[in-house]
């Protein structure tokens, strides 16, 4: 039960950050702010293992899988996600992110050999219709089938980061030091795609603001991976993903409260709220 109660930390923290990104989107362009938010991340991360953590064992084999982890996730992960948001728009695209969870059962049952109960896959599905519902809109087909490819591929190695992080977990002393690895990997990954691909443009002068609210995200994502990896190496990835991914029963009751002015509360949202609700019931049933 410990191990559900961490990974649903974990996601509400992902989804403050998420308010705060949504916030700090409005005066600094996201590349920039994306790094600063990775950068705060990885220093408190590595802040919390020279303080808190008894042995650092750098050169374990298990940590070259957080590196993996940290170059395709977020990495390789959101140029997929800003490729499918220009070829399929903003909502097809995140419809089929969101699928993530789905990705990860299969790969934790292929893989891990897990064999999840009946309630669990009825509670992944249900969070993963809940998340897809919240974050439909109506639109006219003007994409190619294969743009279907980049939110899907996104979606998959989402999925891959949960096994790979769980493999790497339980064979590490501190699953804090696998969070830094990766958030650090991650961090050094997109510092050289935005110096390679983007154009150096002047900041506007209320981009500070922007960059503190990102900045203040990368201290609520340090929170949220800190759970995230801690629940992974206590439970297994079709418990936990699905949990993970669960940001949506967070994100809608913060809007109400801090971006009144960006969302707006619909019966539609209420009801995919509700199904993550029931979702993470469902999955929660076998560890009550």
């Amino acid at each position: 039960m410990l191990a559900i109660l961490f990974g649903l930390c974990g996601s509400f923290w992902f989804a403050v950050s998420m308010v705060f990104i949504n916030r700090g989107v409005l005066s600094v362009d996201y590349f920039r702010g994306l790094l600063a938010n990775l950068g705060v991340n990885a220093l408190f991360l590595w802040i919390y293992v020279v303080l808190f953590t008894d042995r650092i064992d750098l050169w374990a084999p298990a940590n070259s899988l957080f590196v993996l982890v940290g170059i395709f996730v977020p990495g390789v992960a959101r140029y997929f996600i800003f490729k499918g948001m220009d070829r399929l728009g903003a909502s097809i695209s995140s419809c089929l992110t969101n699928s993530s969870p789905l990705f990860a059962t299969v790969f934790a049952v292929a893989f891990l050999h897990e064999r999840p109960s009946l309630t669990n896959l009825l509670g992944t599905l249900s969070i993963v219709a809940g998340i897809v519902s919240l974050s439909w809109r109506d639109s006219k087909k003007t994409w190619r089938t294969q743009d279907l490819l980049f939110p899907l591929a996104a979606a998959f190695l989402f999925a891959a980061r949960d096994n790979v992080v769980r493999v790497g977990v339980v064979h590490i002393h501190s699953p804090i030091l696998g969070a830094a690895i990766a958030a650090a990997t991650s961090f050094v990954a997109i510092l050289v795609i935005y110096l390679v691909f983007e154009k150096n443009k002047p900041l506007a002068p209320s981009a500070s603001h922007g960059l503190k609210l990102f900045g203040a995200a990368g201290f609520m994502n340090f929170l949220s991976y800190a759970f995230i990896f801690t629940a992974l190496s206590m439970e297994r990835v079709s418990i936990i993903s699905p949990l993970v991914n669960a940001s949506s029963l967070f994100v809608l009751p913060l809007s109400v409260f801090f971006l009144k002015d960006v969302e707006q509360l619909t019966a539609r949202k209420i009801c995919a709220v509700l199904l993550v609700i029931l979702g993470v019931f469902l999955i929660s049933w076998e560890k009550l």
